[in-house]
């Protein structure tokens, strides 16, 4: 305990906090005050942003390090909307770059410092331009084919989507420019095909054609149900306050059981709002196509695509309205616009990929809930009960993988009935890591496949070992790498997922496959029940063929590990006390309150505290945090303002300060020098 308490209160004094008390000279705890050994002082993170690296700096921004009393550094290789302000930049890994590198590792060991690199360029966890397209993250995707049953068939079912995106075929769009742009290649493999009958309520219902039209004029309907996302439907914008719609029209009352919405180029700052609240989106019914009532709610956050399920409604009219909503205010602030996060504007027009009413019973956010996004608390989005003639069933779902020939031709003769072929497969996300230069920006690896996790992780330290040496990485030089917050994004695929879900479940989940489509198989019960397994199998991948084979990778090499993960919400699909179980040091993330001491804000307490109960409950020493992280305040804080933050680390179980942060400065007698853009 003594060691905790010196941590502690020596990282304290050296943000400023005096008055030690009278002791004995001899005394050991006294003598840790005034002078902190090296593992209690604090860390810092060093950014060197967008190859603007001289050795002068290195040896400046060291000698800074030294006076400070700081115990090492964490370094990151960055860009973030970052200018050239050197005549010559050092591009990621070209011998000028291992030069500056291996001077900066020679002098951190003269100085004693401990070193640690990030796992990957720019930070968002594991990935470079070494992984190739097979290797990197995936979604699954699908086609579906509808077959009459009691006569044979003979075709070619569609290939399920081949690009890179999050979603089915939605195009991949850049994060704010967080990332060098890069394209990413075309990649897709098969999974399985499995074959449903649809149940006859359904099937009869699908045959009633609604007339379709919209407040602004003529629209092609059928872009509304295509299974293209890539091509969409404009509607013009109303007036701030007013409603856009599309309007149902059916020739008799119609039941309907769910709707599936998709609206491209959403809010440019959707990405940082908090899910929930209102999208100004809904699904209205109408008897007399005047007098409407709202059914649902379409909400704001989530996945790209939404499906709501609800209690059937009957009705002969149906529109779903868009209202205008004011424009949200910039999230970075009055800083914004300086580092390229530009206001968001309304846009003029509402692009409409997909609006699909369904008279069938549908899996409630099947797609947050299949991990195509990170939403959390799904427990509160249960599938309404629906009349077992409304759901399918277990027996009519057909396993037709090993009919189907390499070109995608199946020749099939189904029962009676309705039939849909769905052909599942697998494509890139597209994903890459970032924020890096263009020269290290690449795919983020696979992070369900250990293998694959393992050749990354061996490129990657391989490229350090021929910058430093063999000898100085592990006891010497570079001895930790750190894993931070994940940045990723949702993966919910890998090339033997199959095989992995029954392995890990214990069960076969083909019969269920019909469920990733969003149809409700069984029930609603069951349906919610195999995709909360999917999401655990997710979890225990990521927990043990990334978390664990990076953490194994640096076992080989006599390396150790910090490890963050969810930072100050749910950040990936795993639990973060898993993912950090086998970390060498656990570490989490506390940011400083909004200017203004006075009102403190703390949203990550709970991370802090994961990473001090991994400590406890897996018998690591130290529980580090990535501290004090600002944004959009530039020279905004004082130690005396940045004390409570440090104090609440403290207080939620933290005993190593890894301070947020010192960016290199290479230019010598110029100031301030480089910032790592809004944050910092």
């Amino acid at each position: 305990m003594r060691f905790v308490r010196t941590t502690a209160i020596g990282t304290l004094l050296l943000l400023g906090t005096t008055g030690l008390w009278a002791q004995n000279p001899s005394d050991p705890l006294k003598n840790g005050f005034e002078n902190p050994p090296a593992s209690a002082r604090p860390r810092v993170w060093w950014h060197w942003m967008n190859g603007n690296i001289t050795k002068e700096g290195i040896q400046l921004d060291e000698e800074w390090m030294k006076r400070a009393g700081l115990g090492g550094f964490h370094n990151f290789d960055a860009s973030l909307f970052t200018p050239q302000v050197v005549d010559k930049r050092l591009a990621y890994m070209t011998p000028e770059w291992k030069d500056a590198f291996k001077y900066a590792t020679t002098l951190a060991d003269q100085f004693g410092f401990e070193e640690a690199i990030a796992s990957s360029p720019g930070w968002s966890e594991t990935g470079g331009p070494w992984v190739s397209g097979p290797q990197a993250m995936k979604k699954y995707v699908w086609s579906e084919t509808r077959v009459e049953g009691g006569m044979p068939f003979t075709g070619v079912l569609p290939k399920p989507p081949s690009n890179p995106g999050p979603f089915q075929n939605l195009p991949l769009a850049p994060f704010l420019g967080m990332g060098a742009p890069f394209n990413a290649p075309i990649f897709y493999a098969d999974s399985a095909v499995i074959a449903f009958k649809v149940p006859e309520s359904e099937a009869a219902a699908a045959l009633i054609q609604p007339k379709v039209t919209s407040s602004g004029g003529m629209i092609d309907p059928a872009l509304l149900d295509d299974g293209d996302l890539a091509k969409t439907v404009s509607l013009p914008q109303a007036k701030e306050g007013e409603k856009a719609w599309i309007q149902f029209e059916y020739p008799r009352p119609q039941t309907i059981r769910a709707l599936t919405i998709l609206v491209v180029g959403r809010g440019p700052f959707d990405a940082f709002a908090p899910p929930g609240g209102d999208s100004g989106q809904a699904l209205e019914a109408s008897d007399d196509g005047q007098a409407f009532h709202v059914v649902a709610s379409v909400p704001k956050g989530g996945s790209a695509e939404h499906t709501l399920s609800f209690a059937p409604v009957t009705a002969k009219y149906f529109r779903v309205t868009f209202k205008t909503l004011p424009t949200p205010p910039n999230p970075f602030g009055d800083t914004g616009e300086s580092f390229g996060f530009a206001a968001p504007r309304a846009p003029s027009m509402i692009l409409i990929a997909e609006l699909v009413l369904h008279p069938g019973a549908r899996v409630n956010r099947f797609e947050e809930k299949a991990a195509f996004d990170l939403l959390p608390d799904l427990y509160q989005f249960a599938t309404p009960n629906f009349a077992p003639t409304n759901v399918i069933q277990k027996s009519d779902v057909i396993d037709l993988t090993s009919k189907m020939r390499p070109d995608g031709t199946l020749d099939w003769t189904p029962p009676a009935g309705n039939w849909v072929v769905l052909r599942f497969g697998y494509s890139l996300l597209g994903i890459t890591n970032h924020p890096a230069t263009s020269e290290a920006t690449g795919l983020e690896v696979d992070k369900l496949n250990a293998g694959y996790v393992k050749k990354y992780m061996d490129g990657y330290l391989d490229s350090y070992k021929d910058t430093v040496g063999a000898d100085m990485m592990g006891k010497r030089g570079i001895r930790f790498v750190v894993t931070d917050s994940w940045e990723a994004g949702a993966q919910n695929w890998t090339d033997d997922m199959i095989a992995k879900f029954t392995r890990l479940r214990g069960y076969d989940p083909r019969p269920w496959l019909p469920v990733l489509a969003g149809r409700v198989v069984v029930s609603s019960k069951a349906s919610d029940q195999f995709l909360w397994d999917l999401r655990k199998t997710i979890a225990d991948l990521i927990a043990n063929e990334h978390y664990g084979q990076v953490e194994a990778s640096l076992k080989e090499r006599g390396m150790e590990h910090y490890g963050e993960s969810h930072e100050s919400g749910r950040a990936l699909i795993a639990d973060g006390m898993e993912v950090k179980k086998l970390d060498d040091i656990p570490m989490s993330a506390m940011w400083t309150q909004s200017p203004g001491v006075n009102k403190e804000q703390y949203g990550y307490n709970a991370d802090d505290r994961e990473s001090a109960s991994v400590a406890h409950i897996y018998g690591q020493n130290l529980a580090a945090a990535e501290s004090m992280t600002a944004s959009a305040a530039p020279w905004a804080w004082s130690p005396s303002t940045l004390k409570p933050t440090a104090d609440q680390e403290f207080l939620n179980g933290i005993n190593l300060i890894v301070i947020h942060e010192s960016t290199h400065q290479p230019l010598i007698g110029k100031a301030p020098g480089l910032t790592l853009g809004p944050f910092g």
